[in-house]
């Protein structure tokens, strides 16, 4: 069947019947149509047409829906989704098809309707809630139906039930796609072979391809923004469509590898001369070609020579095109002064000069071939035919099977993979950062909206999907719209802009919602210019939310040919809302401590700033070239006179006060090395709301890049304690950027709260009260990689709430229906007491954990030593592997280093265990041994001399020697000394010969054995156990408690997770394991313990016979620790 010509076509009710009769077979059944009431505001009528029955035996009406003429669909969505939701409820159906339409437009809006479903904790496809969801494909005439047809096969060939007809409308494996198409051409563009090239300093022929990651960036964004516009008829089709191309221009070649006269003639002339230049100046000048010799206008037409037309058809041919304005499209070649020579560096090279270097190379012009935009397969026109866009960003509510502008958020991310081209590791998961889901985003940004407004069910209910305007409401609707338009919000760490996104959706949504009067334009406008900022350390990432913003602005424009600029209003300049900044360097008053103060105190500068405020105000909505290079000016020199004030303002350092005033806001490829939100913004008294998701990154991974910054944050951060990580402080920073009375929701890993490296930033939380919630995720991965994250909500509190996920996650829409269901006594309340590690777990857990903190001791009182195995600094040299008792005397071995086998006297080597050769109850034993450079005849490790070991152990020294120059080299030589072979640290070097327990760093559940006789060294993946003199239990005991379920329970919920559930067992985490009072404990259940221990450390038994020793020793720590049976039902929920 045809499904191309219906889709594309004007909706026909015969034809659709006969397409969904098609995929259905006999599970569609039509019947005479018959009308349904419907609100008359939504629509002119309503039939119903008949019922689908799927193979789950779950069914699905089918409606027809003419939509009323008057109706703006844009802010009516939910009450188009919902206005036939009670009759197809009613009927007991589990969703409806609903073809919506208007008589007088082509397109056919084709939606599925349904409840929300998802996977249970079975697995199971099932009902989570009755609050509905739409799915709409955008079809009709003009319309591309490549995905339609390919999901309505798909469905077609499924086992047709209601999880199938879900996965037919999801926008996921179409973006997935996506993604894979672009960014395999982004590494072909990228690849120097492209022949792609940008020409950069123009007098340097080496540089052509320096940073061209980014410039192909900045290209895709433009291209795709024009690609979105065109969704609204801003931008001819023609100018894409190869026939057309074919007769304009010259020797036009779609498939040259060489010739870029599309890139240039084309693009260029769009992007730099049409969209970035009225149709007609505030001066009367009109767009045209560039004339002058002498001077390079930047917003004027050129390349006449490529065309086959005339200038004035060229002009015609961009006529219907509006001014946009908005710095996306400002041409970015510019000319430097450097040492008093001036220099053209053409970031964009869009020139006239046709000059080349002795290569052929363009030295001012920059070139891509036309085979990477036509290419049948890969070129990126090619790819963007093959895709439905759309130019709303969908919601979790509302999704639109097409392409949406978050997904250049997502684009964005991926892109920066090339940077690394073998590991393909994006730049911006090297500075840990990761792109946030929708769905975590939208619940960040109502939870902190709520926390702004003041957290009533008044104002809960403004955000709920059953929202009705009752007009008793007025005042307080008024009085919170106030509120809203006067909130200050900072991302700062904006990426690709999904919070402010997320913001301004949801605040349009409010305000749609209580002031109904008010101009949706005008609104955002207002918003993005107030409210919201964000800062991001990469310049492109600015830049990318900026055009996410632009978009938004003009998905509420329509197109009318009878209005200056088609009706289209100019786009803000965003230059002074979204920055490239580090936000973690601040500039502070030199008498002021860790407070940043305000800047401006002084009278004179008071006064320049109001000035500077006016300027950039005026900029923001700056229309004409000449407007915004004449602000631009004033804005350098306001910058410059404040600097000089500040300079001599003798509490302010004059080195700071020059990089202030060297910050130029309007440079798209520099970033600013500091942070100020009163220089940037104007903004000197807090932020409402400080939202985000922080980098992380840890210090030692930092210091490989960026070894200055680490030492300032180490410097200058409370919270920059042991091996912090990054997002530490960019929580410290929040708390100086928030308002006292603020809020900052942050997602990023929860391990802070009970890791050592965590303690800086607990104690600044428990000093200022500054911590209010957190939901867990605990082993669910939101990003992917392996990173385990939660909410943090900090505000004012006098306790800490608390929330970790129910149940395993299917996916972020599965999340995204757990965190709407949140209520406020799911939290467990828990009272911080200090800065020590924090235990945080939910309801049944903490009952357990409080129970378990009654017993007098903690595992560190009766260990005196829990220590790591040696760590040699050259394993290669020292490990021998696969080793054999020669004789009394000798070893042989492989060395790795010297890649054969080596023989040895046993008097210098020990046996050595690795992770892998513990195992819970197992015998220890191992193959390996490690050259033992010490004498342990004092009872204390003392190196031999040289001499000492020639003379003792010859075989062994002549081997030492063999490998000598490579242990003098290590650590940077710090070892090129007459101790040439000694190990890098001393740690675990005394405690070979002495009975512990053994257990590697990284288990899934308890691995602890027993070195009874003090048999083995381990390496530092193994930590060791001795006990105090004191300690009356034995070891056997022991084993059994650390190898127990109770002991696996109390590691999951107070330690740290890794991939795959495993858990670390370094010492600060087992450390505050409790345990009872000896003399208090039954010593029948003692022996039972060490009992079964002892049985299973010595015997070989079934699995069986395990299992139930096992069990036994489960049972006799339950009853000595004197858990209930919900308690123990609740430790069994984690047991393996």
């Amino acid at each position: 069947m045809n499904y191309k010509e219906i889709i594309e076509s004007k909706y026909n009710r015969e034809a659709w019947q006969r397409l969904l009769h098609d995929i259905f077979l006999g599970k569609a059944v039509f019947r005479t149509p018959y009308e349904v009431k419907v609100n008359s505001r939504f629509a002119k009528e309503a039939l119903k047409l008949g019922t689908i029955t799927l193979s789950d035996e779950q069914q699905l009406a089918i409606y027809e829906v003419e939509l009323s003429d008057k109706v703006d669909i844009e802010r009516n969505k939910r009450g188009i989704r919902d206005m036939l939701t009670a009759d197809w409820q009613r009927m007991g159906y589990a969703g409806a098809f609903m073809f919506c339409y208007r008589k007088n437009e082509s397109v056919l809006r084709f939606s599925y309707v349904s409840e929300t479903w998802g996977i249970n904790k079975k697995g199971d496809y099932e009902k989570l809630s009755t609050n509905t969801k739409r799915y709409t494909y955008l079809l009709g005439e003009g319309r591309g139906c490549r995905t339609a047809i390919e999901q309505f096969n798909a469905l077609k060939e499924s086992k047709q039930s209601l999880s199938d007809v879900t996965a037919a409308f999801s926008v996921e494996a179409l973006t997935k796609q996506f993604y894979k198409d672009l960014f395999d051409w982004y590494l072909w563009a990228i690849n120097p072979e492209s022949g792609v090239y940008f020409p950069n300093n123009t007098l340097t022929e080496e540089d052509d391809r320096e940073d061209i990651e980014t410039k192909i960036i900045r290209m895709i964004t433009r291209i795709m923004f024009v690609w979105f516009i065109k969704q609204k008829d801003l931008v001819p089709n023609k100018i894409f469509d190869v026939d057309f191309l074919d007769t304009i221009l010259k020797d036009f070649d779609p498939e040259s590898t060489e010739v870029g006269n599309y890139y240039n003639a084309i693009l260029q002339n769009l992007f730099f001369a049409t969209l970035n230049r009225a149709i007609e100046d505030e001066q009367g000048n009109k767009r045209r070609f560039a004339t002058n010799v002498k001077r390079d206008i930047k917003t004027l037409y050129r390349y006449p020579e490529m065309f086959k037309i005339s200038e004035d058809e060229v002009i015609k041919m961009f006529a219907e095109v509006p001014f946009l304005n908005g710095g996306l499209f400002e041409c970015l070649d510019k000319t430097k002064t450097i040492d008093g020579v001036e220099q053209a560096y053409n970031y964009d090279g869009f020139s006239r000069n046709d000059k080349k270097f002795a290569d052929g190379r363009y030295r001012n012009r920059a070139v891509v071939p036309n085979i990477l935009f036509f290419d049948k397969e890969k070129g990126l026109i090619s790819i963007l035919n093959r895709y439905n866009f759309t130019i709303e960003e969908n919601s979790p509510e509302e999704q639109q099977v097409a392409l949406d502008p978050e997904l250049l958020g997502k684009v964005f991310e991926n892109l920066l993979g090339a940077y690394n081209p073998e590991t393909r590791e994006t730049a911006r998961n090297q500075s840990g950062s990761f792109y946030t889901p929708r769905e975590i985003v939208n619940y960040m940004v109502d939870e902190s909206l709520i926390s702004y407004l003041g957290n009533t069910a008044f104002v809960r209910s403004l955000f709920s999907p059953e929202f009705s305007y009752d007009k008793t409401k007025t005042n307080k609707y008024k009085a919170v719209a106030n509120k809203l338009k006067a909130i200050k919000i900072l991302d700062p760490a904006c990426g690709s802009g999904a919070f402010p996104m997320g913001l301004l959706n949801r605040m349009i949504d409010i305000l749609g919602h209580i002031s109904p009067e008010e101009n949706t334009y005008d609104l955002k406008l207002s918003i993005i210019e107030n409210c919201i900022y964000g800062s991001d350390i990469q310049s492109i990432a600015a830049q990318i939310t900026k055009l996410r913003f632009f978009i938004s602005l003009i998905c509420n424009c329509e197109k009318d040919a009878n209005k200056p600029n088609f009706g289209i209003p100019t786009l803000p300049n965003l230059e002074t809302k979204f920055v490239a900044a580090n936000s973690l360097i601040e500039k502070k008053k030199l008498n002021e401590g860790d407070s940043c103060g305000n800047l401006f105190d002084n009278k004179d500068i008071g006064l320049l700033t109001t000035e500077l405020k006016k300027v950039r105000h005026e900029h923001f909505a700056a229309k004409t070239a000449n407007r915004k290079s004449s602000l631009r000016q004033k804005d350098k020199d306001l910058r410059e006179k404040l600097a000089n004030l500040l300079a001599h303002d003798k509490d302010f350092a004059p080195d700071d006060a020059k990089q202030l005033a060297a910050w130029n806001p309007y440079d798209q490829n520099t970033v600013a090395g500091f942070f100020d939100p009163e220089w940037m913004f104007g903004v000197s008294d807090g932020f409402d709301i400080v939202i985000g998701n922080p980098p992380y990154l840890r210090i030692q991974e930092l210091r490989k890049t960026n070894n200055k910054l680490a030492d300032y944050l180490s410097k200058m951060y409370k919270s920059a304690t042991g091996s912090f990580d990054l997002y530490v402080t960019f929580v410290e920073r929040g708390l100086k950027l928030v308002k006292p009375s603020g809020v900052i929701y942050y997602i990023m890993p929860v391990k802070w709260t009970n890791s050592s490296f965590g303690k800086g930033l607990r104690d600044l939380c428990y000093e200022k009260s500054f911590i209010s919630s957190i939901i867990n995720f605990v082993a669910y991965q939101v990003f992917e990689a392996s990173t385990y994250t939660g909410i943090h909500c900090f505000k004012k509190a006098e306790k800490l709430s608390y929330l970790e996920l129910d149940r395993d996650m299917k996916d972020n829409h599965e999340l995204h229906e757990f965190l709407k269901s949140i209520m406020p006594n799911d939290f467990v309340d828990i009272k911080i007491k200090n800065s020590d590690a924090w235990i945080l777990t939910n309801k049944s857990v903490n009952k357990v954990l409080e129970k378990l903190n009654q017993c007098p001791y903690r595992l560190s009182d009766i260990f005196e030593k829990i220590f790591q195995g040696i760590a040699t600094s050259k394993d290669d040299v020292y490990f021998l592997y696969d080793c054999r008792i020669v004789n009394s005397e000798e070893v042989e071995g492989f060395s790795k280093y010297l890649q054969r086998r080596i023989v040895i006297e046993n008097g210098l080597v020990k046996p050595l265990l690795k992770g892998e050769d513990v195992h819970k109850y197992m015998p220890l034993s191992t193959d390996r041994f490690v050259i033992f450079p010490y004498d342990l005849s004092t009872g204390k490790a003392e190196l031999f001399t040289e001499y000492q070991i020639s003379s003792l152990f010859p075989k062994g020294y002549n081997y030492l020697k063999e490998c000598e120059t490579e242990l003098r080299g290590r650590e940077k030589g710090r070892f090129n000394n007459d101790k040439w072979f000694m190990f890098g640290r001393g740690q675990g070097l005394n405690y070979g010969g002495i009975p512990k327990l053994l257990a590697p760093e990284i288990s899934l559940g308890g691995n602890f054995s027993y070195d009874i006789n003090g048999h083995f060294y381990s390496t530092t993946k193994i930590y060791g156990y001795i006990k105090t003199v004191q300690c009356k239990f034995s070891y056997m005991f022991l084993l059994g408690l650390l190898n127990s379920n109770l002991f696996w329970f109390f590691i999951q919920k107070t330690g740290y997770v890794l991939r795959g559930g495993y858990y670390t067992f370094k010492t600060n985490y087992v450390s505050p394991f409790p345990i009872p009072d000896y003399n208090k404990t039954n010593k029948n259940l003692i022996s039972v313990v060490e009992d079964e221990a002892e049985l299973l450390l010595k015997s070989s038994i079934s699995e069986n016979e395990l299992l139930y020793h096992r069990r036994r020793i489960d049972n006799a720590v339950y009853t000595i620790y004197n858990l209930s049976e919900d308690e123990k039902r609740t430790i069994s929920l984690f047991s393996l």
